[in-house]
């Protein structure tokens, strides 16, 4: 027998005992739970579990303004930012409004998110809801989870989904609840 026999039988015995050992180690160490998460990750599934902060507008300089008169036209950006630095979620819908501040002109959104793993964050997407000329509805989506890192990689202990719902208006104003 030679050495490249001798390697070969080694690596087929390696590749059987790691496909085997999972269930025996897993079996007696127990599954993880949340009582296994890190003091940042709880940190970071209550402040998820407690809603959307940091909502900001961002009027742009776009705006037309006469002194003392409310704006007739313009744009402007609402934010709605929701978690920590260990797993976040953005939803942020940009915006217009004219026609002597009666009139959306147009609208969009999108969503941004982040995780430090074994954390995870989808992002489940928005949408337009409803649209007519004088208000736009949107709706965004995210699932995400906690998990335990474990040689064979990580064990989600924990999962939620929220949703982000946003309006604006013909006005220049914005409304946003989960």
């Amino acid at each position: 027998m030679n050495v490249h026999s001798h390697l070969k039988g080694a690596a087929v015995l390696t590749i059987v005992t790691s496909l085997l050992t999972p269930a025996v180690a897993q079996a007696s160490t127990g599954d993880p739970s949340s009582d296994d998460l890190t003091t940042q990750q709880r940190e970071a599934i209550a402040t998820w579990e407690a809603g959307a902060s940091n909502t900001s507008i961002f009027p742009s300089s776009a705006s037309t303004k006469s002194a003392g008169v409310r704006a007739s036209s313009g744009t402007s950006s609402m934010k709605l930012y929701r978690g920590s630095w260990v797993m976040w979620a953005e939803e942020r819908v940009n915006f217009g409004w004219g026609s002597g501040g009666t009139t959306v002109t147009w609208s969009e959104a999108y969503q941004a998110a982040g995780q430090v793993a074994p954390n995870w964050v989808k992002r489940n997407g928005t949408k337009r809801v409803y649209s007519s000329s004088s208000r736009h509805d949107w709706r965004g989506g995210y699932t995400v989870g906690a998990a335990v890192p474990t040689p064979w990689g990580g064990v989600n202990v924990y999962s939620d989904s929220a949703f982000a719902f946003s309006r604006v208006l013909g006005t220049g104003a914005w409304q946003k609840w989960e």
